[in-house]
C-alpha cells in the first residue's frame, strides 16, 4: 500500500478563510521538570502574525503559590519579547525565535486555516491551555506585521492583570481603570493621553522593564511617563490633588530566572528610567510581583502615603 501524505495545501481553501502556521508556547515553570504549560499560541503568514496570550496567569497561584509570580513574570516578559520577534521576522520567528526567558520555547510548528489570524490562535489556544479564558479574547492581541504602520510594540498585559488582581479585592475600583481593560471596545488615538488607573487620590501607568528586550520595554516606559506627566500637568489649575506614579513590573536581584548579566541590564535601565522620572517630577516604583503592584494601587486609592 502506498503511504500518501496531505498538507493543508491540497485542498480547497474555503472562501473568506486565511491559511497559516501556527505553534504553541510553552512555559516550564520548574528548571529540570518536564512539567510545562501553554502560555500562548502563535499564528502567522505572509501578511502578519497574531499571538493569543494567557488571559487566566492568576490560576499559576492555585498551583505555586508565592513562587507563581517568577512564573507569572516569565510568560508577561516572554509573550511581549515574542511580539516583537513576530513583528520583526514574520513567519520566520517559527524556526529563529530566540525566548530569552529560561524554560520558554515555541513549539512544533503546524498548518491551520481560520476566518483570520487571531481566530486561529485563539481556538487553538482555548484547545490547548487551562490559562486561558475563550470568552475574553482581547482584540489588542491580533498585531498585524505592516510596514506601513511603522514599528509594533507588543502587547503590555501587565494592566490586565493589575486589574483582575485589584478588583477581586475592591470590586468598586474597576470604574478606574483604562476602559479597553475592562471590555470596552475603542480605538485610542495618536495624540491622546493613555492612562492605566485613574482613580480619585491615585493616578498610575504600568509599564514591564524585559531583560531580553531592554531598549523597547524602556522606550515603551519613557512614553507612559510622558502621558502620566501631560495627566499630571493638566490638573495644575485644579483642586485635584492627586500621587502620579509609574509603576514598572522588575523581577527581584535574586530572582534565579534570570542571569547576573541581565540583572546588571535592568539595573542600568532602571537608573535611567529614574532620572528621566527625577526630571520630570514624577514617582517611578519598581516592583517584583502583581501582588506587590495590586496592594499599591490598593493603599494610593485608599489615600496612604509611602
Amino acid at each position: 500500500m502506498t503511504n500518501i501524505s496531505l498538507k493543508l495545501d491540497a485542498f480547497p481553501q474555503v472562501r473568506g478563510f486565511v491559511r497559516a502556521h501556527w505553534a504553541p508556547i510553552f512555559l516550564t515553570p520548574m528548571a529540570g521538570s518536564s512539567e510545562r504549560l501553554v502560555i500562548g499560541v502563535a499564528a502567522a503568514n505572509e501578511t502578519g502574525f497574531a499571538i493569543a496570550q494567557a488571559n487566566a496567569l492568576e490560576r499559576l497561584r492555585c498551583l505555586y503559590g508565592e513562587n507563581a509570580e517568577a512564573a507569572i513574570f516569565a510568560s508577561v516578559v516572554a509573550l511581549e519579547q515574542l511580539s516583537n520577534e513576530f513583528a520583526e521576522k514574520g513567519t520566520e520567528s517559527f524556526t529563529k525565535a530566540n525566548p530569552r526567558v529560561t524554560g520558554v520555547h515555541l513549539g512544533e510548528k503546524r498548518d491551520a486555516e481560520g476566518q483570520s489570524l487571531a481566530a486561529i490562535a485563539a481556538s487553538w489556544m482555548a484547545a490547548m491551555s487551562s490559562l486561558y479564558k475563550p470568552d475574553e479574547i482581547d482584540a489588542g492581541d491580533e498585531i498585524l506585521n505592516d510596514p506601513a504602520s511603522g514599528s509594533v510594540d507588543g502587547v503590555d498585559k501587565l494592566p490586565r492583570l493589575v486589574m483582575d488582581y485589584v478588583i477581586q479585592r475592591e470590586p468598586n475600583a474597576s470604574r478606574f481603570f483604562r476602559q479597553d481593560l475592562i471590555g470596552a471596545q475603542r480605538r485610542k488615538k495618536s495624540h491622546e493621553v493613555s492612562i492605566d488607573f485613574d482613580g480619585s487620590k491615585f493616578v498610575a501607568n504600568f509599564g514591564t522593564l524585559q531583560p531580553g528586550k531592554i531598549a523597547n520595554s524602556v522606550g515603551h516606559i519613557k512614553r507612559r511617563l510622558w502621558d502620566l506627566k501631560v495627566k499630571r500637568d493638566s490638573e495644575t489649575e485644579t483642586f485635584l490633588k492627586r500621587q502620579h506614579e509609574m509603576i514598572v513590573f522588575m523581577p527581584d536581584h535574586n530572582d534565579p530566572m534570570f542571569t547576573a548579566r541581565q540583572h546588571a541590564s535592568l539595573r542600568d535601565a532602571h537608573i535611567a528610567l529614574e532620572e528621566q522620572a527625577d526630571q520630570e517630577e514624577l514617582r517611578l516604583r519598581p516592583l517584583p510581583s502583581i501582588e506587590a503592584i495590586g496592594q499599591r494601587v490598593i493603599s494610593g486609592e485608599a489615600g496612604a502615603a509611602s
